[in-house]
């Protein structure tokens, strides 16, 4: 194994078990991937319900989106087809986290954009959702990929996110540290937006 590729492995472990500590994401699922060269580094199925997160560098599964064979797919996460998608669509894609933020998931649950109300966040602009479309479903990772391919300029500069009805949220970055950063950041958006309500006079004692 190439030192640069166990790195990434390594990397990888660390932004997963940060997600879940800091609620990024849950044990009902989420993913990473990292493409290195022309294959796509990703954490295993059932990292959050099976393994919680704890996952060993040694455990994820590198493979070629073009030659997936049947013990990688039983072995990868049902929804890598979404990142493979993203990778198509978007070159300059380096990594892309799906994952179901805490306070993201109100959001996508009743199926309502997430608008930039921190300054850190205007650079993304609205979070918007794509159609509703089966989970793990060739039309739902299209759909994604075809939610975030307007923004591709964009992504020279920050990661890109899109929220999947009732289910959760992909973002796509120049690498895994962009996606991470971009999930965070739009999480902590919608946590302020729901926690700002409060103080609204109309909900003031």
């Amino acid at each position: 194994m190439e030192a640069r590729e166990e790195e990434i492995r390594q990397r990888v472990v660390a932004i997963g078990r940060l997600m879940y500590q800091r609620f990024l994401t849950d044990s009902a699922g989420g993913n990473i991937s990292v493409r290195i060269g022309e294959r796509v580094l990703s954490t295993p199925r059932y990292a959050g319900s099976k393994r919680q997160w704890q996952l060993e560098p040694e455990q994820l599964v590198l493979v070629d989106p073009e030659r997936l064979t049947e013990e990688q797919a039983a072995r990868i996460s049902r929804e890598i087809q979404a990142h493979f998608a993203i990778y198509r669509a978007l070159p300059q894609a380096g990594a892309v986290i799906h994952a179901h933020p805490r306070y993201v998931m109100p959001f996508a649950t009743l199926g309502l954009p997430i608008p930039p109300v921190w300054e850190d966040t205007l650079k993304f602009g609205t979070i918007g959702l794509v159609p509703e479309a089966p989970a793990h479903s060739a039309e739902l990772a299209e759909a994604v990929a075809q939610a975030l391919l307007p923004q591709a300029a964009a992504l020279q500069k920050h990661g890109l996110a899109v929220l999947i009805p009732k289910h959760g949220i992909v973002v796509a970055g120049r690498d895994l540290d962009d996606a991470y950063d971009t999930l965070e950041r739009i999480n902590g958006n919608a946590e302020c937006i729901l926690l700002c309500r409060l103080l609204e006079p109309s909900n003031r004692t």
